[in-house]
């Protein structure tokens, strides 16, 4: 059968692929500890549930106008003015079907063929293969270990080019839990106003998974003067433990937005009637659960990052948000497991799944070949048990 020569650019997101990978092997019978999952394994809090159960009674079971109903769109409105002190206005957001559609049907909306796009590495999987659908071109810039896998100012002004249109920002980020302070914010934001044609989409997904203070800057906080070619993207499934819910949202100049919500209305329609409930609630109401999440996720950092640290060979930057670390294992790569080096990180994981039976990701599609993505979103016995046949496992390598 001919498919598009689209779908021969991409590939299937690697994370996802892990997550499949543990339930096959759980169906057969195998115990895995699932160190892949980018998913909270916290339950979505209950007054979240009883706000769904109580639209449904009431009928949310129907189409909703496309860009989402006028109870989610003030939700987000007033989300963004508590939480990011910026003020929107409804017709200045969209509910999408999740926040990797709303980036999707940004990128779609905004780039085309021969555009430039400068993605900060390590990223998220699905930037680049998004970008290329889109048409356009991702420039990686390498954030490098040493400086907490952030990029500077200069390597951003000389990533710019003519053909540059838009920049990706993930703050916290997936995968390496780097988050930018207010002055290394303010020193990419200056670049970016010196840059009138570059469009900027802030990625805010992981932003109350936050270690160092209340909650990190944001561009818009530092320089305004961005507003009008900058696109705010959000989900409530990392925040609020609703990743099943898919209900993500954009913010942005009403152009964007009209774009936007031309596409999701050609494509998948409105988000879920009853998901769209949830969300105004979870993003509208008490928001009494997230600090004992944040909590727990600031220890779970701080125990994967000691023993990480025990285990000769791996090197790991301390995550300043986020649930994930991003260790180097290239320490490894000369120590012989089945009669051969290991060689990369893919083998390493390889080796860690069938030896320690723990799924973790490797580096290559996040752009850092050397290094294995954790997610620490999972119990303490799991992480205590994993690592210990994590560190059994490489102690018996030859």
């Amino acid at each position: 059968m001919r498919l598009a020569k689209r779908i021969g650019l991409i590939k299937p997101s690697a994370t996802l692929a892990v997550t499949a990978e543990v339930a096959r092997l759980r169906a057969q019978g195998t115990q895995v500890i699932d160190f892949g999952a980018g998913e909270p394994d916290f339950d979505t809090p209950q007054r979240i549930k009883d706000a769904a159960v109580r639209a449904l009674a009431a009928g949310a079971t129907k189409y909703t106008p496309v860009a989402g109903t006028k109870q989610i769109r003030e939700a987000v409105v007033a989300k963004l003015k508590r939480l990011n002190g910026l003020d929107y206005a409804p017709e200045e957001t969209v509910a999408t079907c999740g926040g990797k559609h709303a980036l999707f049907g940004a990128f779609q909306a905004l780039f085309e063929e021969g555009d430039e796009v400068v993605l900060p590495a390590p990223f998220w999987v699905s930037y680049a293969d998004m970008l290329v659908l889109a048409g356009a071109k991702p420039v990686i810039v390498h954030g490098s270990p040493e400086a907490g896998f952030k990029i500077t100012p200069e390597q951003l002004r000389r990533a710019i080019t003519p053909r540059t249109r838009g920049v990706v920002l993930n703050s916290p980020s997936n995968p390496t839990g780097a988050a930018y302070d207010a002055p290394s914010l303010a020193a990419l934001g200056k670049v970016l106003v010196e840059s009138p044609d570059v469009f900027v989409i802030v990625d805010d997904v992981y932003e109350v998974l936050y270690f160092e203070g209340a909650t990190p800057p944001h561009l818009l906080a530092t320089y305004p003067e961005l507003r009008p070619r900058t696109l705010i993207v959000n989900s409530v499934s990392k925040t609020y433990a609703m990743t099943g819910w898919r209900l993500g949202y954009a913010a942005g100049p009403v152009e964007v937005i009209k774009a936007i919500t031309t596409l999701q209305g050609q494509s998948t329609s409105n988000p879920a009637a009853v998901s769209q409930a949830a969300a105004a609630e979870a993003l509208a109401g008490p928001q009494d659960e997230i600090a004992p999440m944040v909590e727990e996720f600031r220890w779970r950092r701080d125990y994967v990052v000691d023993r990480f640290g025990r285990i000769p060979g791996v090197k790991c930057v301390r995550p300043e948000g986020a649930f994930y670390a991003f260790p180097d294992v290239s320490g490894l790569f000369g120590r012989a497991w089945r009669g051969a080096p290991l060689g990369n990180a893919n083998r390493v994981c390889e080796f860690l799944l069938a030896e320690a039976r723990v799924a973790l990701v490797a580096g290559d599609d996040f752009a850092a070949p050397n290094h294995i993505r954790i997610s620490y979103a999972t119990s303490r016995d799991n992480l205590r048990n994993g690592f210990d046949a994590i560190e059994k496992a490489v102690g018996a390598l030859g």
